[in-house]
């Protein structure tokens, strides 16, 4: 029998997938890696239910995945909202830079829209000159490190480069977005 003919069947039923789902979801305390899991998911009923596809049982095999999905992203979001919140609050740039290198620049932005939303109001502004003349001292100090005039190097001035991205980004968002 050549491997064209061989084949692997198998049943998937809505209440059962929910079940897994959950159980998946239970199993981890990661909320990336089941978010993640479920994109698979996803993808993987996409690409291997084709004969299916715009069914009945179809869409609702996909929306179950869909209702997981959307809890876990939403879960993610707070998660990250909060520890920019932790970030910022404790002045920490390794964690700022760990959220900003996780997730895209819009959501970074949503995200730290949020999070200053439940910082204290009177801390703002400490925070946001924090930022402000962090980012502005360590392009000085790329600039410096380089020897040419408009270049930087990071490497030479000891900064990490996430850092410094994602604390730009940030200091923008201060002197741009948020009044402060």
């Amino acid at each position: 029998m050549s491997s064209k003919n061989k084949s692997l069947n198998f049943q998937l039923k809505p209440q059962s997938l929910d079940a897994f789902c959950k159980k998946v979801i239970t199993r981890s305390r990661n909320t990336s890696n089941i978010h993640e899991a479920l994109n698979v998911l996803e993808a993987f009923v996409s690409a291997f239910a084709t004969d299916s596809q715009g069914s009945d049982i179809y869409n609702e095999i996909q929306s179950v995945i869909k209702a997981h999905s959307d809890k876990t992203r939403e879960k993610l979001m707070q998660e990250k909202i909060q520890l920019l919140q932790d970030g910022l609050l404790q002045k920490n740039r390794t964690l700022l830079a760990s959220v900003y290198n996780s997730i895209s620049r819009n959501g970074f932005y949503q995200n730290l829209g949020q999070a200053t939303a439940k910082i204290e109001a009177e801390k703002i502004p400490e925070i946001a000159s924090w930022v402000v003349q962090w980012s502005n001292n360590a392009r000085q100090k790329a600039e410096q490190a380089s020897g040419y005039p408009d270049a930087l190097d990071f490497k030479k001035a000891s900064i990490a480069i996430d850092e410094y991205q994602s604390m730009s980004d940030i200091a923008y968002f201060f002197t741009h977005t948020y009044q402060y």
